[in-house]
């Protein structure tokens, strides 16, 4: 940043200078300055920053602006697995907690419940439109290519109703 204001500075000086047509002392290697004339033709050293026509390239158009797509994380799975049936679920009424079957309490935004014979419990999973989550519980109606969601009411659960969405898994960290 200093740099780039000490050069918004000397081009500053140089064009008043060059507009003004003004004679600036100049040092000489015999200590006595020599007065130098600047010209209109005086040469502008060459600027650190880019030019207006590099400028063009280097920033977004009006139309450009916004987004495109949606970000794809880096550990994004390879292939998916498929599309699948969504449906949801809470934590049962007059209970404090959700237990799921793998021993942690049910969390809104990262429990889902599959079946273990197409998604390994533990297994991290990505389904399109909901984000990513985590494979923690089973359930007695979810067979096959079918995931129940675990939200955090039954009115939620109620008006997410029953869904279709791809679903891969998520391969674990620092493999391929």
């Amino acid at each position: 940043m200093r740099n780039v204001a000490m050069s918004i500075a000397v081009a500053a000086a140089i064009i008043l200078v060059d507009t003004a047509d003004v004679s600036v002392p100049a040092l000489s290697m015999s200590g006595t300055p020599l007065r130098v004339l600047a010209s209109a033709d005086a040469s502008i050293p060459a600027w650190p920053l880019p030019s207006r026509r590099d400028l063009a390239a280097a920033l977004p158009s009006a139309e450009g602006i916004g987004p495109t797509g949606y970000a794809i994380p880096a550990d994004h799975p390879r292939p998916p697995l498929g599309r699948f049936k969504l449906t949801a679920y809470a934590r049962p009424k007059g209970r404090a907690r959700a237990i799921t079957a793998t021993g942690t309490s049910a969390r809104a935004g990262r429990t889902v419940a599959v079946d273990p014979k197409v998604i390994p419990l533990g297994s991290r999973i990505f389904i399109e439109g909901i984000g990513e989550r985590i494979a923690e519980d089973v359930g007695p109606g979810v067979k096959g290519r079918h995931i129940d969601v675990f939200l955090p009411s039954h009115p939620a659960a109620t008006k997410f109703g029953v869904q279709r969405g791809t679903v891969s898994v998520i391969p674990p960290a620092g493999t391929s």
